[in-house]
C-alpha cells in the first residue's frame, strides 16, 4: 500500500513538470518576454545614431552594431516555451521577430554594398514587420514596438 502511494505522489510530481515545479502558464511567458524586450530596447538606444547625414557607410556601421541586439532578442524569443494559451499567435510573434533580425543583417550588407535599392527594400519589409501587431495580440506591452526593439 505505500509502495503504491510513492509511485502515485511520484507521478504526479512528473505530471506537473517536476516535484516544486510549475507549468508554464501564458502569464510566465509575457514577464520573460517583456524582460527581452526591455533590454533589447536599452541596448538599441544605448548606441549612438549614425552620423553622416544618411551615409550608407554610416547606415551600415550604426546596423552592425544593432543586428547583434536584435538577433539577441530573436534568439531568446525563440528560446521561450510555448504554452497552449495563444500558442499559435507566439509562434507567428516569434517567427516575426526572427525575421526582422534577418532583415537588419540583410540592410546591413546591403548599407555596406551601397545598394540603396536594398536599403529601401529592407526597410521597407521592417516597417510591415508584423511582430508589433502580434506582441500587441498576445499581451507583451513593453514588445510592441516593431520587432521589440522598435528601432525601425
Amino acid at each position: 500500500m505505500r509502495r503504491l502511494a510513492r509511485t502515485t505522489i511520484v507521478a504526479a510530481c512528473l505530471a506537473a513538470t517536476a516535484c516544486g515545479g510549475h507549468t508554464v502558464t501564458k502569464k510566465d511567458i509575457i514577464a520573460r518576454a517583456n524582460g527581452i524586450c526591455i533590454n533589447a530596447l536599452r541596448a538599441a538606444r544605448s548606441l549612438p545614431p549614425p552620423t553622416g547625414a544618411g551615409s550608407p557607410e554610416a547606415l551600415a556601421g550604426y546596423l552592425d552594431k544593432l543586428a547583434p541586439i536584435v538577433e539577441n532578442e530573436a534568439s531568446q524569443t525563440r528560446a521561450l516555451p510555448r504554452p497552449a494559451e495563444d500558442r499559435a499567435i507566439l509562434n507567428r510573434y516569434v517567427a516575426a521577430v526572427t525575421a526582422a533580425a534577418n532583415q537588419y543583417r540583410a540592410v546591413a550588407t546591403a548599407a555596406r554594398k551601397g545598394d540603396a535599392a536594398g536599403v529601401s527594400q529592407g526597410l521597407a519589409a521592417l516597417r510591415v514587420n508584423p511582430a508589433s501587431a502580434l506582441a500587441a495580440r498576445y499581451g507583451l506591452v513593453r514588445c510592441n514596438a516593431s520587432a521589440g526593439t522598435g528601432v525601425t
